[in-house]
């Protein structure tokens, strides 16, 4: 009867052991996930603050026929800040890499925000008569914020007028 016992008290101390290491590795396992579900979430709420928008008429984009120069203003419609190093310019389906060129709208201050446009100016590598619609494309990425980067794009027609 004591052997009983003692065999059952050992079972029984195994068996909260057991139990008590497989707590800690669902305990650490859960820490790990809601960490996640965390970092997701504030990924998200960045991509989400992050947004783009035309300012002017699509239809009277100033286009120089000599140089082939578009000429079109953007805004930060979002809160966060947007990265004019990121911006990457698609005419007609063809990137623009090289010749991109922009300024702040007003030029006081070195953050696009909403209180600023940015004045974007392309060479595109094909000549293009007055009238003619274009495909455009803009994407733009914020600012690092809490270690996140959000990203908004715009896709549009235009109208080239010189």
């Amino acid at each position: 009867m004591a052997d009983g016992g003692a065999s059952s008290f050992i079972f029984l101390t195994t068996a909260l052991l057991v139990s008590g290491l497989v707590s800690v590795v669902l305990i650490n396992e859960w820490g790990d996930m809601a960490k996640s579900s965390q970092d997701q979430t504030r990924a998200m709420e960045i991509n989400q603050d992050t947004s783009l928008g035309f300012a002017g008429d699509p239809m009277m984009v100033a286009y120089n026929t000599t140089s082939n120069n578009m000429t079109f203003y953007l805004q930060n419609t979002g809160t966060t800040l947007l990265d004019t190093s990121t911006l990457v310019v698609i005419v007609e389906g063809s990137a623009v890499t090289s010749s991109i060129t922009t300024a702040l709208i007003p030029s006081v201050g070195t953050d696009w925000d909403s209180e600023h446009l940015v004045e974007v100016t392309v060479n595109t590598s094909t000549s293009y008569a007055d009238g003619t619609d274009v495909s455009l494309t803009v994407v733009v990425s914020s600012e690092v914020t809490n270690g996140y980067r959000g990203t908004d794009t715009i896709s549009l027609e235009v109208r080239l007028h010189g």
